[in-house]
């Protein structure tokens, strides 16, 4: 079940789409059953509309076909009838309209630049019954030419010489002049299938994919594992070789504007319908210098153009810029010629294999920080519930802001349910690559169970508090005054340096839209929201100094030590993360994610001096009511005086 492009005399003419497929054999011979439809809709159109619906309810051409399997010319050999559609699901059959047509698929054994499909086929009429749908023989070819699940390891590959001299032309002007210095090591036969297919956009492009067809004689488009296999095999033939120029080729795929589109100058704000092109490309790599370098045959709206120089310049995999590297398009005809193009710059993005595997393994090593900080989290919250219920005057004496302010910060991740996105994050590195999205994830459960717990001993310790508040509430107003206009406040200042970042970035039409982009105005609230969190002890702190000489030593050390330690050790890991760790297109950010909270050179430093900062000022608080207290108590204790001889 795939698709196929049609062309008959040189002309592409109408999609075709094998339906279905139904083989069985009866004493050694095979004989299969199938149906044909007949559109002008592309092939990637016509296969999302059978994801959605898996039979056909609009009017096109059809035919059903009977065959049978020629072992000897290893072929596929059917005699088909036209059928009228839509077919009624209570009709006892199907009505035939004509049975002249004849149809045979095979597998080509040799791919070239023009000619890389899976299946082959051809189709033509035996007698006139079948005329009106097939005149003369028209030649099928599938589009699908990568299929990870196909194994091509009996295909071979034929470069074209011509093609090939052309491209090693193109490389000897690029690379004239470029000296190779420093260790800096590109992507070779060391590496995996993988680090040589990568993503790209641009200013003239919304997107786009190029994945290699063949890097010298390795047949790479085929089944992931084989490929690397196969891949890895051919090291043994080179190794002792003086590494030089691979021929390679290649298969991209991308959208751009129209031909002839101009971007509008005056406004920011424009659409426009992007069309889906391709290129078949044949050329060099120099594994010295990262340098890629083809010529090869771009489609476009039924036409082939095979003046086409395809340039990548691929990033260092020890380099700490993102993504693979540079790229142009360009057209190797005349200006004058109708058929020629304006260049169109790129830029590549996505991970190299070692960075994948390294970007796996901090995420790992980050749940556990992350699950171990939760947890530390419920024990000090535990230890001053056990506190509160030890010390009467602990509950009167502890803000119900503070709380209250903790006790969101449990309740947003669980609310909104932000761990979710965990396991996708992770899932990125996969799909991409290896296709086995999940396979290393750690059980949600897990991720969400300490949040849990630490959400309820949080009630658990808000009511304590709140029950136990014997004392008047004017102090708990006083925080209220102080603390709501000081959180507002800052909240409108986030939204305000959001509008303005939003408009400066908006405003530069060279901004490329690669991995998570831009912070959205409620990721810029949330991580306002985490500082808010940080200096978690501000409301208590100014509770402490409207209650003066009648406070208590309400917060245990364990809990306001602890917890300042929990909020602050992200930032610190972040420092850390930034200077062993390279950047790459898709940061882990489990443990300290800058969409979660502020992480910058600057906040990483106020941030931890204000947590340490209130931290202090609360002990202060504690330490001098405990010792201004002391000469009462002893008062309070003792039933006599002594009095002085003198």
């Amino acid at each position: 079940m795939t698709s196929y492009s049609l062309e008959h005399g040189g002309a592409l003419i109408p999609w075709m789409r094998v339906n279905q497929m139904r083989c069985t054999t009866d004493g050694g011979r095979t004989s299969a059953h199938n149906a044909v439809l007949f559109n002008d809709t592309r092939a990637t159109e016509r296969r999302r509309y059978y994801r959605r619906r898996r039979h056909s309810l609009v009017r096109e051409e059809a035919v059903v076909a009977d065959g049978h399997w020629d072992s000897d010319r290893r072929m596929l050999c059917f005699k088909a009838c036209r059928v009228a559609l839509p077919v009624p699901s209570s009709a006892p059959a199907v009505q035939e309209h004509g049975c002249g047509i004849r149809m045979s698929f095979w597998f080509p054994a040799v791919w070239t630049m023009r000619e890389r499909s899976i299946v082959s086929g051809m189709l033509w009429n035996s007698t006139n019954a079948g005329s009106g749908l097939i005149h003369g023989v028209i030649t099928a070819s599938s589009i699908d030419d990568q299929i990870s699940s196909t194994n091509l390891s009996d295909v071979k590959y034929s470069y074209n010489a011509t093609v090939l001299g052309e491209a090693r032309k193109h490389y000897l002007e690029i690379s004239k002049g470029k000296k190779v210095t420093g260790s800096y090591s590109f992507p070779d036969f060391n590496c995996t299938v993988s680090d040589f297919a990568f993503r790209f956009d641009g200013l003239d492009i919304w997107s786009g994919e190029a994945y290699p067809v063949t890097i010298g004689s390795v047949m790479l488009a085929s089944e992931r594992l084989a490929a690397d296999d196969a891949f890895f095999q051919h090291t043994v033939a080179v190794e002792d070789k003086e590494p030089g120029l691979l021929n390679v080729s290649y298969t991209i795929r991308y959208t751009a504007p129209p031909d002839n589109w101009v971007r509008p100058t005056n406004t920011l704000n424009y659409s426009v319908d992007y069309e889906k092109r391709k290129i078949s490309a044949e050329g060099v790599y120099d594994p010295n210098r990262g340098i890629l370098c083809m010529v090869g045959c771009k489609e476009h709206n039924g036409s082939t153009d095979c003046q086409t120089l395809v340039t990548v310049q691929f990033a260092s995999l020890d380099s700490k810029a993102q993504g693979h590297g540079t790229g142009v398009i360009s057209s190797l005809r005349d200006k004058t010629d109708r058929l020629f193009f304006e260049k169109v710059d790129f830029t590549s993005y996505g991970m190299y294999s070692s960075q994948v595997f390294e970007a796996v393994s901090r995420m790992d090593m980050e749940s556990v920080l992350l699950l171990a900080s939760t947890t530390l989290s419920c024990v000090f919250i535990i230890l001053q519930i056990l506190h509160t219920k030890r010390n009467l005057e602990a509950a009167a004496a502890t803000s119900i802001t503070m709380l209250t302010v903790v006790t969101m910060g449990y309740l947003a991740p669980l609310a909104l349910n932000s761990e979710a996105l965990f396991p996708s994050r992770r899932s990125q590195y996969y799909d991409f690559y290896y296709s086995t999205s999940r396979r290393l994830e750690m059980n949600e459960v897990m991720m969400r169970a300490p949040t849990l717990i630490a959400f309820v001993l949080q009630l658990r310790l808000l009511q304590l508090a709140w029950s136990g508040r014997r004392t008047s509430t004017v102090s708990e107003r006083t925080v209220l005054w102080i603390c709501l206009p000081l959180y507002a406040l800052g909240g409108a200042l986030a939204a305000i340096i959001h509008g303005i970042n939003a408009r400066a970035m908006s405003g530069d039409p060279s901004m490329i839209s690669m991995g998570e982009g831009p912070a959205t105005i409620w990721e810029d609230l949330v991580s306002y929201v985490g500082l808010v969190l940080d200096g978690f002890l501000l409301p208590q702190v100014i509770l402490n100094a409207a209650l003066g000489g009648s406070r208590a030593r309400a917060i245990s050390p364990w809990f306001y030590i602890g917890g300042t330690m929990v909020r602050v050790a992200p930032h610190v890991y972040d420092v850390v993360r930034a200077h062993l760790y390279k950047p790459s297109m898709y940061s882990s950010h489990l443990y300290a994610s800058p969409r979660g909270d502020l992480f910058s050179m600057a906040w990483e430093v106020v941030i931890p001096c204000g947590a340490v900062l209130l931290a202090l000022l609360l002990f202060m608080q504690q330490r001098l009511e405990g010792t201004a207290s002391l000469p009462s108590q002893r008062r309070r204790s003792g039933g006599y005086e002594m009095v002085s001889n003198i």
